[in-house]
């Protein structure tokens, strides 16, 4: 029986092996292997020998690194050449918001890699998995990503310790339907059933700072769509009713204001001497408020109320920081 259950390990072991010299492109030495696999290098050594010897897999070896040969790898992808570029597009989005390690995302890039037939693409997407692999290590951030995505993808419960903008703590038990990753914020949000609040709401996944997966789960609705929640929101936020929001931008940054205006529902009016005036129509204007003070005084809110008290007690305050010499 022990026999049986040292095999059974060893067995284990090479397939984890395998599948992480799969996931590299720069290679992982010896010391690494052993770390991440809780065996000895000597060990490594040995797997690596069976994986040779005994599987007939071609491992490549450069400067004490080692990685999955050419001769092993899975034939090209069928992707013409705006398809692969897209998918590169799509990756470098999801790299730039990665600022540790991210083991999964490594491994996914370096099976594109192989997997793609565009050699201008397949070079750039080595270069991001040599930029992601120079990267810190996992944190405890990474550790609790990896448990509301365990829980996104087996559809079960989740309790978590969540933080709020303005630093209060609180339990919750989510059901997560749907992870949203945002550009302008650089991270992921969970789209989430809230069994404290009885709602579905966002919450960014950086601001969890605990994770245990319950033995519960849960279905997701049918009705549930992620792009018909998010369509009327700034970026993430939803709210009864709507905020509409009309903004003047002087001449001086009119196009890159129009530029800028990403939003679907945004109407844009042309005004005397170059000036424009936008209407956007949102779910709620407060979170639009670092956007528009980012243009500082060449914007003037003219709606809603709130959102121009806002930004003129902000400016108001900033012009007390520099009084007239």
């Amino acid at each position: 029986m022990t026999q049986r259950y040292e095999s059974g390990e060893k067995f284990l072991r090479v397939i984890q092996l395998f599948q992480r010299l799969s996931d590299t492109q720069t290679g992982l030495t010896t010391r690494q292997l052993a770390d991440e696999l809780e065996v000895t290098t000597r060990t490594v050594q040995r797997y690596i020998s069976t994986l040779r010897d005994s599987a007939g897999i071609d491992i490549e070896e450069v400067d004490g690194r080692f990685r999955i040969g050419s001769r092993s790898r899975l034939p090209a992808m069928q992707l013409d050449h705006y398809q692969a570029t897209e998918l590169l597009l799509a990756v470098r989005a999801l790299q730039q918001m990665r600022f540790e390690q991210e083991p999964a995302l490594i491994g996914a890039l370096a099976q594109l890699a192989r997997a793609l037939s565009v050699p201008v693409v397949t070079r750039y997407l080595q270069g991001l998995i040599a930029a992601s692999e120079r990267r810190p290590a996992r944190s405890a951030r990474h550790e609790v990503e990896r448990v509301i995505v365990d829980a996104f993808v087996r559809r079960q419960c989740v309790e978590v310790a969540y933080r709020d903008a303005e630093g209060r703590e609180t339990r919750r038990v989510l059901h997560p339907y749907f992870l949203e990753p945002r550009a302008e914020s650089r991270t992921l949000y969970i789209f989430a059933h809230d069994e404290l609040s009885g709602e579905v709401r966002p919450f960014r996944i950086d601001r969890v700072r605990e994770a245990r997966l319950l033995a519960g789960t849960f279905t997701v609705p049918e009705d549930f769509d992620i792009d018909a929640i998010v369509s009327g929101s700034w970026g993430i936020w939803q709210a009864l009713g709507q905020d509409d929001v009309v903004l003047r931008f002087d001449a001086a940054i009119a196009e890159r204001a129009r530029e800028a205006l990403w939003h679907r529902g945004a109407a844009i009016t042309d005004l005397e001497a170059g000036d424009i005036e936008a209407r956007i129509a949102v779910a709620s204007e407060v979170e639009m408020r670092s956007w528009v003070l980012g243009w500082g005084g060449s914007v003037e809110v003219i709606a809603p109320p709130s959102l121009r008290e806002h930004v003129a007690d902000a400016l108001r305050r900033g012009a007390q920081r520099y009084p007239a010499s």
